[in-house]
């Protein structure tokens, strides 16, 4: 709403570009050591099996290069930080990005598959090369995340409260690690064997505390998961950068769907859906959030495709998405609301990730409505409910 010129914000699991993608800004994730946390509290003091990184939001790549040049390899007292000063990059003229529209773990909606498909569109026009390819093991990522950060049953992070009730969204994401063992084996093999969603029950065994040998079994699986991923994707496709989904859906809705109904809110329920983003925490790779068109309720149907594929993952999480009387991606009640995508660069990149995201900005047009000022020609339609 041009309210502030800028924001730095935190991320360890898409913090800095789920909000900037909800919004229609910009922001950048850069990999770990680049930008200082002092200043800064963290949830659990201590905890590296996935590292916190701080990162810029703004209304244009030129505010977030702007905040980079400025505090990129400054120290101070914190010497944990490279002392690596914002480098300047020359791009090759034509760029080779790879992109997908599936992780295989929560298919993207209509609206977010199109955001790619027209960004990959607009680089194909100016001479880049852009080649579609399977991301391997984003489940696998996800699950690795789950296992390390629920170690301790979230113990640390939810001490802070004290007598302060949890916030709802939470409810979910803490409670496996506190299930006995029977409860979330049972409640795996019901997900498995009767709902037929194989990607969440393994996601729901993930869910556990886990002593120190555990620990660091999950840690090595992190770090050959890394090596995997560099061989089978950077490596084998020669890859510039990469072009990816935000989340599967453009936003998600608050509160219930039905004043009148106890539906599940979007937010408490389908935490899963930051596994598009967690993967690139995982990975330790800078990237950055691009928003490129917004939600079209003619070109942003469901069709067959969301039943019977390709790119199907998670059934549950699936289902809620886009089948039912009251999905939660809604084209209709979501039209004009920002769509963006992922920019996503190899592990200290994080100047050429930058550099790619202008490229990207520059070939989709500067007329898109988005940038400094473009607010109030924003939003085209806002729904009966207020959303």
């Amino acid at each position: 709403m041009d309210g502030s010129a800028l924001g730095v914000g935190s991320d360890i699991g898409g913090s800095l570009r789920i909000p900037a993608a909800y919004c229609g800004i910009y922001s950048l994730k850069p990999g770990t050591s680049r930008i200082s946390p002092a200043g800064a509290r963290s949830p659990v003091d201590g905890f590296e099996g996935v590292q916190t990184v701080v990162g810029p939001m703004g209304r244009s790549v030129e505010d977030l290069k702007l905040v980079s040049r400025l505090v990129f390899g400054v120290q101070g007292n914190d010497q944990n930080i490279a002392p690596v000063p914002y480098r300047d990059v020359k791009l090759a003229p034509k760029l080779r990005f790879g992109y997908y529209t599936s992780d295989n773990y929560v298919k993207a909606s209509p609206a977010c598959k199109r955001a790619v498909l027209e960004t990959v569109e607009a680089l194909r026009k100016q001479g880049h090369e852009c080649i579609e390819f399977n991301v391997p093991g984003a489940a696998d990522a996800f699950n690795i995340f789950v296992g390390l950060t629920a170690a301790d049953g979230y113990k640390k992070m939810l001490s802070h409260l004290g007598p302060d009730p949890k916030e709802t969204s939470l409810w979910l994401v803490t409670t496996g690690p506190r299930l006995y063992s029977f409860v979330r084996t049972s409640a795996a093999w019901m997900i498995e064997k009767i709902f037929k969603d194989v990607l969440f029950a393994n996601t729901v065994r993930a869910a556990k505390m886990s002593d120190v040998e555990q620990y660091t079994e999950i840690v090595a699986k992190r770090d050959q998961f890394i090596k995997n991923f560099h061989e089978k994707v950077w490596n084998k496709y020669n890859l510039d950068g990469i072009i990816a989904p935000v989340q599967a859906v453009p936003q998600l809705p608050h509160g219930t769907l039905d004043q009148h109904e106890a539906l599940y809110s979007g937010c408490d329920n389908f935490s899963g859906l930051a596994a598009a983003t967690i993967l690139y925490n995982i990975l330790d790779h800078p990237a950055g959030c691009l928003p490129v068109t917004r939600v079209d309720p003619v070109k942003d149907q469901v069709t067959d495709e969301w039943k019977t594929g390709p790119g199907l993952g998670s059934r549950l999480l699936e289902a809620g998405l886009y089948a039912g009387k009251k999905p939660l991606y809604n084209p209709q009640e979501a039209a004009g609301m920002p769509v963006a995508v992922q920019i996503v660069g190899k592990k200290w990149e994080d100047e050429k990730v930058l550099a790619m995201m202008e490229v990207v900005d520059e070939a989709l047009g500067k007329d898109r409505g988005f940038g400094p000022g473009s607010f109030h020609g924003g939003v085209k339609k806002v729904s009966s409910n207020g959303q």
